[in-house]
């Protein structure tokens, strides 16, 4: 039988996804003598891009060593050749490789698209110089600060940045408008905004937002003044004949009190009290009513059609009515996108700069003409057989660039390989849809090319994590009340994706799940069941290296952290050495503050507040005590309350270059006898060491630096005997003996913590045919129903299937235990489910 050339795994957790890689490249680069210099291998992150290369290097050493004999014998089969000719080939590819190593293409995405687009300049119509602009976080604060400095008081930019300042407040958003101007430039360089950027307008943007608010203004005023008028129409008809609200079922919260909150502008579309009153007329009046029949003619005579009337104004109107207030709670966000689109293609021409999140959309322009082999001639390789890891993690343009040089390849009959897992497709922030690998590629390869494969034994976890992460969610979409959304979890999430348990690990594992605290004292209660885990992990004989604590954020990454430097200053039973790449902000940390002050208090001895820092910080953390007299002290006294070698040597340490400075300081104040400040005052001396060689060596300089870049995170070095810290999105692809989850209380719709907003962009041409462009709303769970409700229910959806990613993710890492920390609001959902 023929094979089919475009192989696809669907993987699951612990499946061997990375090892099925390894193996498939392999076999392809002994297909011929220099065959691996056609085969390219792509994944998304330099350290799996390493983590791949090593993997390979090693089977092909054991390969030709003799071992892996499992492998040996496949390949000798698939080839039709003997073993020792697979080992003789193995020999010489092991060799090449090593002398011809750039030609061995294990890399990122953007490596590979940036290597492209580097020999297609002229082809881009590039002026002159150009460089890669790697640091989107620098321009986007860049944008903001070109933006604001042009904004003239009293114009239309300046009421706009009122108002949405305004909003923001009202909502609990943050008050400083830089901060919010710079999150909407970063969406500006997101797929999702660059997928509808054409059919965002390019004209007068002022011009346009005066032309819809003065359109919903018109569909707000004529639909207010139709249900006013109406309202008041059937009240007086009533009141004519001397009737009030104690003659009308449930009086003002029946039909009556329902008109009469029309008449006056309270608009809320008819209930099922007021429908009642149209399929019975006796829902119009209280029982007792002593003219209930005077009542029921008039009913039958008028009310009942005029009510009609005013249903069928809902009915056909209230949706845009709706439609209109939701545009006009976000026409400034509108209007200020539109403005700052235009200051980032400003920025772009002024710099000579092409953004990294450019790459992959300017590299289509390249290819979409189906130019590949011009494409390779540039490049100086010409690539056969392409293999994608991670591939639920590849974003539109991006399937758009390798759609094409794949086509191309299995119009030549070569083989392209892809592997991944949709219930890992956890970076959809980032452009990443699980969609492609579900649908889009079985409508972009022809059927009979494709080769399904689905790898479902899960080599890592003990029978008894796998066995309830299968009864977990395989009966998740049970529990979603929602049918649309049910259906859409159901088809991730079944019983056909149950895994199988490795021979090794069967009757192995443990999973705990602790229900403790309610919203009021989880964090407390988070800390405790930390420390408590850990302990009986290393109870059990366990070391500290055999556990990771996963957590979703930074912030639960910094109180779990926190705590761990606390025991490990107070307990010296347990080891809680930990290292985390994302724990802690070095700015946070009081030495790091400390250190700042001083700097602070070199530069101006004036300084009275940094000088209160400097001595506050003394007495806490050096002299363990609480005295705060010292605010009210003169310069000349607090400097008394210092160390004596401080104070007479001041103006000599103020003149030492950065690092020596910091040296002399941490002797003087015997800084590192503070053992819950030792990370950071590691992280921070070996920063001040890094900025001396590389920028200087002056305070002043080093203080307006910090300023810009003092968020750097807490760099721990890495130890092999520590708890590993580290948040959901940089857990994927790792494994752990156990797992520890302090926080597991996150909600399946879209998650609004720490201020996040998610935004839906719809077309307005449904609203008025004149519009036709694309327009940002907040998403909200609870929104009004809108003409826009297919893009609320595709964004509720895919909200869902992020979180219950996020939550297979962390549940599939550890090996041998799973132990949870879940809020009680969650109980019975899990109970449910499991």
């Amino acid at each position: 039988m023929t094979r089919k050339p475009f192989i696809i795994y669907k993987s699951s957790a612990g499946s061997g996804k990375t090892y099925t890689l390894s193996k498939n490249y392999i076999r392809l680069a002994l297909k011929s003598k220099n065959n691996y210099k056609k085969i390219l291998a792509v994944t998304f992150t330099n350290k799996a891009a390493e983590e791949m290369k090593s993997r390979v290097l090693q089977m092909i050493h054991n390969i030709a060593n003799g071992e892996e004999k499992d492998l040996i014998i496949e390949f000798s089969k698939f080839y039709n050749v003997s073993p020792e000719e697979i080992i003789l080939r193995s020999n010489n590819l092991k060799s090449k490789i090593l002398h011809n190593y750039s030609y061995f293409s294990i890399t990122t995405i953007d490596t590979f698209f940036y290597s492209i687009i580097q020999s297609f300049t002229r082809d881009l119509k590039f002026r002159g110089k150009f460089n890669i602009e790697m640091d989107l976080d620098f321009v986007a604060n860049e944008v903001v600060n070109n933006f604001l400095s042009t904004i003239k008081k009293g114009s239309d930019i300046s009421r706009w940045l009122t108002d949405f300042s305004k909003d923001k407040i009202i909502n609990g958003k943050d008050f400083l408008i830089n901060n919010e101007l710079v999150k909407m430039v970063k969406n500006l360089f997101s797929e999702e905004f660059k997928s509808l950027s054409n059919d965002f307008p390019s004209t007068d943007i002022s011009k346009l937002v005066d032309e819809l608010k003065k359109e919903i203004y018109l569909v707000k005023k004529n639909f207010e003044k139709k249900i006013k008028s109406q309202s008041l129409k059937i009240l007086e008809l009533l009141k004519k004949d001397g009737y009030d609200v104690n003659d009308f079922k449930f009086k003002e919260k029946g039909i009556f009190g329902y008109l009469n909150n029309l008449s006056v502008g309270l608009i809320n579309p008819p209930g099922k009290r007021v429908l009642s009153c149209i399929e019975d007329n006796s829902n119009w009046i209280n029982k007792t009513n002593q003219r209930k029949g005077e009542i029921l003619t008039l009913i039958e005579r008028s009310l009942k059609s005029e009510l009609l009337i005013l249903i069928k104004f809902f009915d056909d109107e209230f949706l845009k009515y709706n439609t209109a207030n939701e545009l006009k709670n976000n026409i400034y966000s509108f209007g200020i996108t539109g403005i700052l689109k235009n200051q980032v293609r400003a920025y772009r021409d002024e710099n000579e700069v092409i953004l990294i999140s450019d790459i992959s959309e300017l590299l289509y322009e390249v290819i979409k003409d189906d130019n590949i082999p011009f494409v390779f001639e540039k490049v100086g390789n010409t690539y056969k057989n392409f293999l994608i890891d991670e591939f639920q993690d590849t974003s539109h343009y991006q399937w758009k660039n390798f759609k094409s040089l794949i086509e191309e390849s299995l119009a030549s009959g070569d083989e392209n390989i892809i592997v991944g897992d949709i219930k890992q497709s956890i970076y959809r922030w980032r452009g990443s849809d699980s969609d492609i690998m579900e649908n889009v590629i079985s409508s972009d390869i022809e059927n009979d090319l494709q080769n399904i494969t689905h790898l479902n034994t899960n080599w890592r976890s003990g029978e008894k994590i796998i066995s309830f992460n299968n009864m977990v969610f395989s009966s998740l979409n049970r529990h979603i009340n929602e049918k649309i959304i049910s259906d859409h979890i159901g088809k991730i999430y079944n019983k056909s994706l149950v895994q199988k348990t490795n021979d090794k690990m069967l009757d192995k594992g443990y999973v705990e799940i602790v229900f403790d605290g309610n919203k009021e004292d989880k964090i407390n209660a988070a800390k405790k069941y930390t420390i408590e885990s850990i302990k009986k992990i290393q109870d059990n004989g366990y070391n500290a290296g055999d556990i990771g604590i996963i957590v979703r954020d930074n912030k639960d990454a910094k109180i779990i952290a926190e705590v761990l430097i606390e025991e490990s200053t107070n307990e010296s039973n347990y080891n809680y050495n930990h290292v985390s790449a994302d724990a802690l902000e070095m700015k946070t940390a009081p030495i790091v503050g400390f250190f700042i002050s001083i700097f602070n208090y070199f530069s101006n001895f004036r300084d009275r507040l940094a000088l209160s820092e400097i001595v506050h910080f003394y007495y806490i953390h050096v002299l363990n005590s609480e005295n705060s007299d010292h605010y009210s002290l003169s310069n000349e006294e607090k400097l008394n309350l210092l160390p004596s070698q401080f104070k007479n040597n001041l103006f000599s340490i103020s003149r030492l270059p950065i690092y020596d400075m910091v040296e002399e300081l941490i002797r003087i104040f015997k800084l590192q006898k503070i053992k819950n400040q030792l990370p950071f005052l590691q992280s921070f001396t070996d920063l001040i060491l890094e900025y001396k060689q590389s920028k200087g060596k002056e305070i002043t300089s080093f203080l307006d630096w910090w300023e810009k870049n003092g968020n750097k995170k807490l760099s721990l070095s890495s130890q092999s005997n520590a708890i590993q810290l580290i948040t959901i999105h940089k857990s994927k692809g790792l494994e752990f003996n156990f797992v520890i989850m302090p926080f597991f209380n996150w909600t399946l719709d879209n998650d609004s913590r720490g201020g996040k907003e998610k935004l839906i962009w719809v077309n307005l041409n449904s609203f008025n045919k004149k519009f036709d462009f694309s327009y940002p709303l907040k998403y909200k769970s609870s929104h009004p129903k809108t003409l826009f409700e297919s893009s609320y229910i595709n964004e509720r959806k895919k909200a869902y299937e992020d979180n219950l990613n996020l939550m297979y993710v962390s549940f599939t890492r550890p090996k041998l235990g799973l132990l949870i920390n879940a809020e009680m609001m969650i109980r019975d959902d899990i109970k449910n489910v499991s």
